[in-house]
């Protein structure tokens, strides 16, 4: 097995070679292997429109704001191909943000929802039974319930549990937007 840690995501990512996975013990049928990408798939999907509906009503302070709907296809191995809701977010002068589904499939994550910015990428990511651990201790403070996080691109490990102060403020972050 190979992880890879990308220092500007904070995450680890799992890429395994076939021969990895050949035990007896972890295979999966094909129908069983199917089945569960597609509940992997759907829980993601519910879970990012539910987000995506919010989004809508926290920047209703922002009258001269836009939100344009798009779509992103999607690849991973379990999951297949999909397609997932994006979210542009623009002034009648020009595009602010595009909010992009990223995938399911991430380590240690349940998905990941990428901010692109005029200012750089901020990181939306699903969290559950507390978050990663590292060496038994919780990386990222905060993380009690499960949901989606906004995690800070710095080097403080916090997670921000998403809710409209939060989202306002990493929309500012990314966009240096003031309204």
């Amino acid at each position: 097995m190979i992880f890879n840690i990308s220092p500007d995501l904070k995450i680890l990512t799992l890429e395994s070679k076939s021969s990895d996975l050949d035990n007896e013990d972890t295979k999966m049928t094909d129908l069983e292997s199917k089945s569960h990408g597609e509940q992997v798939k759907q829980t993601y999907l519910a879970r990012v429109n539910h987000l995506f509906s919010n989004i809508p009503e926290w920047l209703k302070d922002y009258p001269d704001l836009q939100i344009e709907r798009g779509e992103v296809v999607i690849g991973e191995e379990l999951t297949d191909y999909y397609t997932a809701p994006v979210l542009v977010i623009k002034t009648p002068t020009q595009q602010l943000a595009k909010i992009e589904p990223q995938g399911a499939c991430i380590m240690e994550a349940e998905g990941r929802i990428d901010v692109y910015g005029l200012f750089g990428v901020e990181y939306i990511i699903y969290l559950v039974n507390g978050g990663p651990y590292l060496r038994g201790q919780q990386m990222f403070k905060d993380v009690r319930d499960d949901g989606w996080y906004w995690v800070e691109n710095n080097l403080k490990n916090q997670a921000h549990t998403m809710n409209k102060g939060t989202f306002t403020n990493l929309f500012r972050e990314a966009t240096d937007y003031d309204g």
